[in-house]
């Protein structure tokens, strides 16, 4: 038997391949992990956002911001659509190309577009509300990153019509003056978030809201304003300043026994269409903003105060010095050489040194407590910004000649829109009334907040009347048909530099009808030219507003008034002064088929006749008599709201 050689030892590899491998699947498991770590915790938030920005875009739009309309349903403010575009950087090619292209386009500075398109953000907008032909050529460009949306722009289709009221929108459909920046809450549309959804080659395939239940538009709101009288109110407002070369003017229509405000003009006009070609100045809602000494026509509610406090009576008995009156150092003149006058009088020939002897017999404080009342010295409650508190110092601070002065209406100050307050609740039979311009708020006045008792509100309405209907400062107010109570107020204006000034604040504030008004007119000129008398300058305004009022006002859907030829002819008038009576007024039956033959009639007689037939007069120069017209007699009517302009016989 033969013996074989022992064997060699082999090294034993498998446990050294089965570790190997082992290591190997530890490491590569590791490092999944450590990738995973990397990708889900440290890197996670941002990769997300990639993905998100790949596949979902969010967009931000404003819904539809509400419209505002008339007492009749008559838009006066509304939102249409227009185009805006933006672009997402991460899904354009060329940022630099495009830009040039876009800047093109859109008629901008194509650097500019560069940096906002170098933005990190997946939405940028490069013009909002462009034309329809732009954004067509955008459309056309098929610019990757590149999109139309659609946005609303807002449109004032009645152009400068209640301009300053309503005030205007920016560019984000933000209210920034007027009635659109005090309501900016209810009328702006609500932010929705739109989700936008693309496939892998960047292709939209849905748009969805993120909430959809979500109500985005904003709420309508329905004015008190009647857009008819508001034109006619413009166009009467308008004539006032003009004719009399002032600056600026404010007109006002109020339904007294609600407070609502049916017109409110302001000149000059502002088209909020376009409010960036008018200075700021001219965005002013005077009639809210501006202070004003009201000059006589605090003079009623003076006289009422001192009724309510049984200071005097309608015929106390005043000696007005002949027209000049020497208090202290200072001097106050009436504007003719009265003498004794009653209360009555004084109120109807608007005597500031008759005032004044009342206001001191009233005092400081009682005066004062009545004026607080009234509430000119507090913003109203109608919706409308930038109302001016007024100026009214404490009673304790006045001198015997401030006391003399505010008895007249200066030494303080006051907004239009604090004063047709104060008139509605003296018109209102004393109780309180406050002005809205929104629907919503109108009703009666239910309050039993009392300023004046009805018995003296009576007799004061009573002594506005004799100052229009009798020999008074107010005559060019009078409207055929209806008893028309008013005052004038010329005021002169504070100067910068202390003391008074050479220009003047020329107003009349009037009743419809007089003794139990249904509407109250307020009419302001500032500035105008000689002879700056409220009588002569705004009165004729009021007329002109009062004639269109009384043919126009089925339409307002309020108590019609009872033309009755008569009324104003029935009374006596004979309470103090026996001697004064009212002839019948006489007018003359006018064709209206087609325009009538005025030449050579009494200017009071066509004007009057015209009103009756529903006809608007329209008068230019000076004088009693008809010399022209137009249109010419015989030819027919242009339009269905008729209106026939006399030229007067200068010297007549």
């Amino acid at each position: 038997m033969t013996r074989q050689p022992p064997r060699k030892k082999t090294k034993e590899y498998s446990r050294i391949k089965i570790g190997l491998v082992l290591a190997f699947c530890f490491i590569f498991w590791g490092a999944l992990w450590a990738r995973a770590l990397q990708v889900q915790v440290l890197q996670g938030e941002e990769l997300a956002e990639q993905a998100q920005r790949q596949y979902f875009s969010q967009e931000k739009i404003m819904g539809k911001r509400g419209e505002i309309f008339d007492r009749q349903g008559r838009v006066l403010a509304q939102s249409v659509r227009s185009k805006s575009v933006y672009a997402n950087p991460f899904l354009m090619d060329d940022i630099h190309a495009q830009a040039a292209e876009l800047g093109r386009i859109l008629d901008v500075d194509p650097d500019s577009i560069r940096v906002r398109l170098g933005r990190k953000s997946s939405f940028v907008w490069l013009d909002r509300k462009v034309s329809d032909r732009v954004a067509h050529e955008v459309v056309s460009a098929d610019l990757p990153g590149v999109f139309i949306v659609d946005e609303h722009s807002r449109v004032y289709p009645q152009k400068h019509m209640l301009g300053q009221v309503l005030g205007f929108v920016g560019i984000d459909n933000t209210g920034l003056e007027g009635l659109e920046r005090s309501l900016d809450k209810r009328l702006s549309g609500a932010e929705m978030v739109l989700v936008r959804q693309r496939d892998a080659s960047g292709q939209r395939f849905s748009l969805m809201p993120r909430q959809p239940d979500q109500q985005v538009d904003g709420e309508d709101v329905h004015l008190t304003i009647d857009s008819r009288m508001q034109f006619h109110v413009e166009q009467a407002l308008a004539d006032a300043v003009e004719e009399n070369n002032g600056q600026s003017g404010v007109a006002m229509v109020v339904h007294v026994p609600t407070g609502d405000i049916l017109s409110w003009a302001n000149y000059p006009f502002f088209n909020p269409n376009n409010y960036r070609a008018s200075s700021p100045d001219i965005w002013r809602n005077r009639g809210a903003t501006d202070l004003i000494e009201p000059g006589s026509t605090l003079k009623p509610f003076l006289v009422a105060a001192a009724l309510e406090e049984n200071v005097a009576r309608g015929d106390s008995l005043y000696y007005c010095e002949q027209g000049q009156w020497r208090l202290g150092n200072n001097q106050i003149k009436d504007v003719r050489e009265y003498g004794w006058l009653t209360v009555n009088r004084i109120l109807r020939y608007s005597s500031n040194i008759g005032a004044a002897k009342v206001g001191m017999d009233l005092g400081a404080g009682t005066l004062h407590s009545y004026l607080t009342r009234l509430g000119l010295d507090q913003a109203t409650g109608a919706q409308v910004p930038g109302q001016s508190r007024g100026l009214l110092r404490p009673p304790n601070t006045w001198s015997n000649m401030d006391l003399a002065t505010i008895s007249f209406g200066q030494g303080m100050a006051t907004s239009f829109l604090q004063l047709a307050r104060a008139y509605a609740t003296l018109g209102n039979h004393g109780v309180y009334t406050d002005l809205n311009i929104l629907q919503e708020q109108s009703s009666p006045v239910s309050s039993q907040q009392r300023v004046f008792s009805r018995g003296v509100s009576r007799d004061v309405l009573a002594m506005m009347r004799d100052s229009v209907e009798r020999d008074g400062t107010g005559t060019r107010a009078r409207i055929s048909g209806i008893e028309v109570g008013g005052k004038t107020g010329t005021a002169q204006k504070a100067s910068p530099q202390g003391g008074y000034s050479d220009e003047y604040v020329a107003s009349f504030v009037g009743f419809l009808p007089a003794m139990d008004p249904e509407y109250m007119i307020m009419v302001l000129v500032d500035e105008p030219e000689s002879p700056y008398y409220g009588g002569l300058v705004a009165a004729p305004a009021f007329q002109r507003i009062g004639g269109r009022l009384l043919s126009s006002q089925k339409g307002l859907g309020l108590r019609s008034l009872a033309l009755d030829e008569s009324s104003a002819d029935r009374e006596s008038f004979d309470r103090e002064n026996d001697r004064f009576s009212v002839a019948p007024r006489q007018t003359r039956k006018v064709d209206t088929s087609s325009v009538p033959d005025l030449r050579g009639t009494p200017l009071r007689l066509a004007v009057e006749s015209l009103i009756q037939a529903g006809i608007e007069p329209r008068l230019k120069g000076t004088g009693v008599k008809v010399r022209e017209q137009n249109p010419s007699p015989g030819s027919s009517w242009d339009s269905e709201e008729k209106h026939i302009t006399l030229k007067l016989c200068p010297g007549s």
